[in-house]
């Protein structure tokens, strides 16, 4: 468990903080918002949120890309503090900014506390739909195809490199590194 802070509000924003960093240093301004859900345990969803409070994917322009990231959280007493427990996330990469169409490409995690009997890689990747020219009868969207974990660092540069979207620093990869540092300090 990573990210430990005094009360479960706390660490959900410290997160939120520290998630925000990293694309707003290298690829976009807008915000990673939570919502909280402070019931008997703490829940929390991180996500771009629009102005009603619907989640959207954000624009990366010039590119056709958009992002949508999402995360789902628990805060876990530790003690007198509270650690964070990610209990599921998505980096999805759109065509548009609603997340209800279907992603070009999704990194995925699901933990056991979601889903104890989740038949497929816990982390793993999917492409969209339309990606079944590689043999008779194949989607990769039926695939999920196991990966490590995804971090944001990964995606961003996934993004610029693969995928041709233009950081908003020449200096982006450095800002990765350090992103990957600050996560190091909060990892027991």
């Amino acid at each position: 468990m990573s990210f430990i802070a005094r009360t479960s509000r706390d660490v959900f924003h410290v997160f939120q903080d520290h998630l925000n960093k990293t694309p707003n240093r290298t690829l976009t301004c807008y915000r990673l918002r939570s919502f909280l859900r402070l019931t008997k345990s703490a829940h929390a969803s991180l996500a771009f949120f629009n102005n009603r409070g619907v989640a959207i994917a954000v624009p990366l322009p010039p590119t056709p890309w958009y992002l949508s990231i999402n995360y789902e959280l628990r805060a876990v007493p530790e003690g007198k503090d509270y650690g964070l427990e990610i209990l599921e996330y998505q980096h999805r990469l759109h065509r548009t900014s609603s997340i209800d169409d279907e992603a070009e490409v999704r990194f995925e995690y699901v933990s056991p506390v979601t889903d104890p009997d989740f038949p497929y890689s816990r982390h793993h990747v999917q492409f969209h739909r339309e990606f079944q020219d590689v043999r008779d009868g194949f989607s990769p969207n039926t695939l999920h195809i196991p990966t490590g974990g995804v971090s944001i660092e990964h995606v961003i540069r996934f993004l610029i490199v693969d995928l041709g979207v233009p950081p908003l620093t020449t200096q982006w990869e450095a800002e990765l590194q350090a992103s990957k540092e600050r996560s190091r300090e909060w990892t027991p």
